[in-house]
């Protein structure tokens, strides 16, 4: 009995820990604002424009050297969920 109660309580971590990653979106696209020296970016895409913020311990970046180093008109792509980025990639300055 301890033996599947375990079983389930490690399925149901595995399913949450794997829904944050299934809902992530991504967009690519050029900044067009830079909000609180780096703490938040707006990015424009095509039609679609998206504001996420960026933590300095949970968003990985890529391309620059930390979030200050963020810049209107940079090409990026960005990884997010909600309204908080995942990962930012400049690939384009």
């Amino acid at each position: 009995m301890v033996r599947k109660l375990w079983s389930l309580m490690a399925a149901v971590l595995l399913s949450l820990s794997l829904v944050g990653s299934v809902m992530a979106d991504e967009m690519k696209g050029k900044i067009t604002k830079v909000g609180e020296g780096g703490r938040s970016i707006t990015v424009k895409g095509g039609d679609k424009e998206v504001t996420v913020n960026i933590s300095a311990s949970r968003t990985a970046l890529e391309g620059v050297a930390d979030r200050s180093g963020l810049k209107e008109g940079q090409s990026v792509t960005v990884d997010y969920s909600g309204s908080e980025a995942k990962k930012v990639s400049v690939t384009g300055k």
